[in-house]
């Protein structure tokens, strides 16, 4: 694809996502709720599907946008995984079960970076609180912990 068809891609679903920023940026919680927010972000991640499968560059089109790449590579990626159906209910964990917990990452996380994500995305299913989690291990955020199971679920689910 040359550069100015790469521009002409870009310029084209630019012009489609745009209007749905405001109200899909607005979309917090379950995917799969409903309303007018949700259906714009669903819109979104669908107009970003396609555009990539046709070939579009997902950094140029966020620069276009002036949204995180991080953001929309991450709609792209987990567009066809349902949360509800990777992740039990938090449950209630005792101090002992979140010391092993934070004791079985750090292991893994020695053993490998595949290892270490894998690690996260079992300890996410098993419902471990990763706010929790996050203090255990001396992190200021879950964020960290939250994207390793990403990308577990990314790589185990090609």
């Amino acid at each position: 694809m040359y550069a100015t068809d790469s521009h002409a891609l870009v310029e084209e679903y630019a012009q489609k996502i745009e209007p749905l920023l405001p109200l899909a940026q607005k979309a917090y919680g379950s995917r799969d709720r409903m309303g007018p927010e949700h259906d714009a972000s669903r819109e979104y991640t669908a107009l970003l599907s396609e555009f990539q499968s046709r070939g579009g560059s997902l950094p140029l089109l966020a620069k276009r946008l002036k949204v995180a790449y991080a953001g929309i590579r991450r709609r792209v990626a987990m567009k066809d995984i349902t949360p509800s159906s990777f992740k039990p209910r938090t449950t209630l964990k005792t101090e002992e079960e979140i010391s092993a917990s934070a004791a079985r990452v750090l292991m893994a996380k020695s053993a490998g970076t595949d290892q270490y994500h894998d690690q996260l995305a079992k300890e996410y299913r098993s419902g471990v609180a990763f706010s929790v989690l996050a203090r255990h291990l001396q992190l200021s955020s879950a964020a960290p912990l939250y994207y390793g199971v990403q990308r577990s679920i990314q790589r185990n689910t090609r």
